[in-house]
């Protein structure tokens, strides 16, 4: 088994995207990752999930469709269900993010040292 954790990153913005991908490379010597998929809204991101070769899953909650709460909402009914980190720029989700037992719940702009990994 790898101590490398296999992430997911879900958000409708190409950018916040790319943002998280350079914070993940800043962290890299402390918590070694690699993105194993990107999703532009949650239906592609339950379709990849369901693999199941994930260990976290980066997610915005505003998006277009299935939104990060709905899409948290049916990876907990995974057989192996990544753990969930919201990544947003709207703070009034956290206490519906924690109920659905997120690891963590980040407002952007996220720094660095802010990331979680368990």
């Amino acid at each position: 088994m790898s101590d490398t954790l296999r992430l997911l990153l879900v958000d409708d913005e190409a950018p916040a995207r790319a943002r998280l991908r350079d914070l993940l490379g800043d962290i890299a010597g402390e918590v070694p990752s690699t993105v194993v998929a990107e999703a532009a809204d949650g239906f592609a991101a339950l379709e990849r999930a369901q693999a199941g070769d994930l260990d976290v899953a980066l997610i915005d909650i505003r998006m277009p469709g299935m939104d990060g709460v709905e899409l948290a909402r049916h990876l907990a009914r995974l057989p192996t269900s990544p753990a969930v980190i919201f990544v947003t720029a709207f703070d009034q989700y956290a206490v519906q993010a924690f109920e659905l037992a997120a690891l963590d719940y980040l407002v952007k702009p996220v720094r660095a040292p802010a990331l979680p990994m368990p």
